[in-house]
């Protein structure tokens, strides 16, 4: 897509927001939504270096929230919220802690900081 909007509208300023996965898993070991920002942040990278004017990239939820037509179920968020507690406690998810590393390393240059920010999540 971000290929697709250089050929047609010239070198427009991207935003990319709100990309998330929604996930029943209610877990902190989210493993698809690592996997699933590991190859959308790769896809940005490569249209990146053919071109594309992506000046962002925002991932939705920062923590999971209540969705109006689905209420606590979908999980979107980079953080495990305990809906059951009053508290509300919240607690980093393994894509949490992938997305920090990968965002602490740069990890613009290459294929390897992609694999190599995961490598630490599991710490």
């Amino acid at each position: 897509m971000l290929r697709y909007l250089k050929e047609r509208y010239g070198d427009i300023p991207i935003y990319v927001q709100e990309t998330g996965y929604a996930s029943s898993n209610d877990t902190v070991h989210d493993t698809d939504r690592a996997e699933y920002l590991k190859t959308y942040i790769a896809s940005a990278l490569a249209a990146i270096r053919d071109g594309a004017n992506l000046k962002g990239y925002f991932v939705w939820a920062f923590m999971d929230v209540f969705e109006f037509l689905s209420g606590n179920q979908p999980r979107y968020g980079l953080y495990r919220v305990d809906f059951d507690d009053e508290a509300r406690p919240r607690q980093a998810k393994l894509s949490a802690r992938w997305y920090a590393g990968f965002l602490k390393k740069n990890g613009i240059h290459g294929q390897s900081e992609l694999n190599d920010a995961g490598s630490h999540a599991e710490q």
